[in-house]
């Protein structure tokens, strides 16, 4: 289990959000890029007396086929001051960072994932891991949360979407060459609680959905329309895609709804520096009646389009 839960503790949730927003899909062979050849920018900008705020609403796994980006992505960088993600990642990449995530992601109290799984659920998981030859026992005190996310986010080797060609790899990695100062919405600890605060029954939920999916190939083409949607500035397509996390309440309100109002003051008291500010986050969290798009419209603020063409 190691080999394939550990290696993702350096990324943390923030870089594994969008795998979990694509319902859990299945690793994809290879890419495809898709459009009329533009990335459509979901890119917004938000101008006040003294400053202009960027909104970027990201995908954090791309393969090489979608660089270079247009021109809307590299103006509303250049023309910022500070680059601020979901998470700091000067945090994220900080020296203890992975025994932190491994304390929240583990049993601390003597529960085991069997004492809090049904028979059913668990006979599932013992099902698939011992498919890929990994014995239960050294999967037992992690949390069904962890084990959720392992097998949402497990990738063939081959598969050419990865989180190090994602938006926020590329824009930190910019940031950091250019000496530009980066910052966060949230710590990982908030992170790591939108998971760690949902029940037992609803962490199962979400695991026995994924241990239940029956047609690859369907969530193959369900992972391309969003990036699809994504590539070209689709926001009702991303729309239908919050839509259909409802069905997990809890779920879609620790993920999306209370994160979202929680980032709008942030995003306000960027608007009163005297310097302008490119805030990524993931694309879902614009769209819907829930997005910041529209909790800033709420809050009277007049947000436009960035072109992929003429910033």
């Amino acid at each position: 289990m190691n080999r394939h839960l550990y290696s993702h503790q350096k990324y943390t949730i923030s870089m594994l959000l969008t795998l979990i927003l694509l319902l859990a899909l299945p690793a994809i062979a290879s890419s495809q890029v898709v459009g009329n050849g533009y990335n459509n920018s979901l890119i917004y900008k938000i101008q006040s007396d003294t400053n202009t705020v960027y909104l970027l609403g990201s995908i954090h796994v791309l393969a090489e086929e979608y660089y270079p980006l247009t021109r809307a992505f590299s103006y509303s960088y250049f023309n910022s001051k500070k680059v601020v993600f979901e998470i700091d990642p000067e945090i994220l990449f900080s020296t203890g960072h992975a025994k932190k995530f491994e304390k929240h992601m583990t049993f601390q109290n003597g529960k085991t994932l069997k004492s809090v799984l049904s028979a059913k659920t668990y006979a599932l998981l013992k099902k698939r891991l011992t498919a890929s030859h990994i014995d239960m026992a050294t999967v037992k005190k992690f949390k069904p949360w962890a084990i959720y996310l392992n097998l949402s986010t497990s990738v063939d080797s081959s598969i050419e979407f990865r989180s190090d060609l994602g938006i926020e790899s590329y824009f930190y990695t910019r940031a950091k060459d250019a000496g530009k100062p980066t910052g966060g919405l949230e710590t990982m600890k908030d992170q790591l609680d939108v998971f760690d605060k949902l029940s037992f029954k609803e962490q199962e939920l979400l695991l026995l959905e994924v241990l239940t999916i029956k047609n690859d190939k369907k969530h193959q083409k369900e992972f391309l329309k969003l990036v699809k949607d994504w590539h070209q500035g689709n926001l009702e397509g991303l729309e239908q895609m919050v839509q259909s996390m409802k069905k997990h309440k809890n779920f879609y309100k620790a993920i999306l709804v209370d994160r979202n109002k929680k980032w709008v003051p942030q995003i306000e008291r960027f608007l009163t520096e005297d310097k302008n500010v490119l805030v990524i986050v993931g694309a879902a969290h614009l769209a819907g009646e829930d997005g910041l798009l529209v909790l800033l419209k709420d809050k009277g603020y007049e947000l436009e389009r960035v072109s992929y063409a003429m910033p």
